[in-house]
């Protein structure tokens, strides 16, 4: 409507209509283009588009751009602090701590919790917490992309671990490359023998979720092969649809309990008569070692590190970062029966 507000116009809007990445946007604002040798006619392609768009930086963020105190925040969405060598999120932080010290970094965790809801904010009273910071990595799985779209705009550097897409805005992350690591396994599977694989989903789709799906799915049509997806809400009948499957991928913890319970009831050994391959390593649990689709989870705090790092300090490079995933173990692979 003619009488809706403007939306502000964002670094991520002046990058893509310069053509160059946020971060050189960042240095060119700031007047330091100079100082971290981006060209003249690159800094000059950004000004135009500034002057096209309109742009004006906040007063926040403004002061955020001052001296650095190089200290890099670590923000979880998840109550992780203290942590063991156990907990899924340790070999995460161990990665950041050894690149943070690498680079010169002093680490500082954000740990405040809102007591009603049990959440940890990005924003506390309107207020970021992360300020005190040069730069924050956002680390577990958030639901209020709005605060993630408000820090974004806000030009507070940030990287986040795990990929997030918000349309319009630029989300620094680095991610497993979860579709390729399905892909690959699928490869695999066809490779012990299997033709018949079904994938079994789970109620909950966010960016990791869709990029398994689709790296099962692309795999699965480069072979002319059936895709079997089966829905959370088919399983009560899906049973019998199961029964010539060999292998089955499984999203979360639920579709590890139900292939389990339906091979017990239908007396099908793990993995001679079927092949599991966990998706979801927290899925995984103490009764058994299961074959997992593992993220690199030391390198990737590092990269993150790495790539807030250049962030910081204006260096022109990409800001979404895909890693491998770990190779498959045999743990509960095999090659199909007959």
């Amino acid at each position: 409507m003619a009488n809706e507000p403007r939306r502000p116009v964002r670094q991520a809007d002046i990058a893509r209509l310069a053509g160059v990445s946020q971060a050189t946007v960042s240095s060119v604002i700031t007047g330091s283009g100079d100082r971290y040798g981006i060209a003249q006619e690159t800094r000059d392609k950004v000004m135009a588009a500034v002057e096209a768009l309109g742009y004006v930086p906040s007063a926040a963020a403004r002061q955020l751009r001052g001296a650095r105190n190089r200290l890099i925040g670590v923000h979880t969405f998840e109550p992780i602090f203290p942590i063991s060598q156990m907990n899924f999120y340790h070999e995460f932080l161990v990665g950041i701590e050894e690149q943070a010290v690498l680079d010169g970094y002093n680490l500082l965790l954000f740990t405040a919790t809102d007591s009603a809801t049990g959440r940890r904010p990005l924003f506390v009273k309107g207020a970021s917490q992360l300020s005190v910071a040069d730069g924050t990595i956002l680390l577990g799985l958030d639901r209020e992309r709005s605060e993630l779209e408000r820090l974004a705009e806000s030009g507070y550097p940030f990287v986040h671990i795990g990929q997030r897409t918000i349309e319009g805005v630029d989300i620094p992350f680095v991610s497993p490359d979860y579709e390729a690591g399905v892909y690959n396994a699928v490869e695999k599977l066809i490779t012990l023998g299997h033709t018949e694989i079904a994938y079994l989903e789970d109620d909950v789709r966010f960016e990791a979720t869709t990029a398994r799906r689709e790296g099962y799915q692309q795999a699965m049509a480069r072979h002319r092969l059936r895709a079997r997806v089966i829905e959370t809400a088919q399983y009560d009948a899906a049973s019998f649809d199961l029964r010539g499957a060999t292998a089955v991928f499984a999203e979360e913890s639920p579709q590890l309990l139900w292939v389990t319970t339906l091979a017990d009831s239908q007396h099908l050994a793990i993995p001679r008569d079927l092949s599991v391959v966990a998706l979801s390593e927290a899925a995984s649990d103490t009764t058994r070692q299961w074959t997992t689709l593992a993220a690199p989870r030391r390198q990737l705090g590092a990269e993150a590190v790495q790539l807030l790092v250049s962030v910081l300090d204006g260096v022109d490079s990409p800001t979404h970062r895909l890693l491998p995933c770990l190779p498959l173990k045999d743990d509960t692979l095999d090659k199909p029966r007959g």
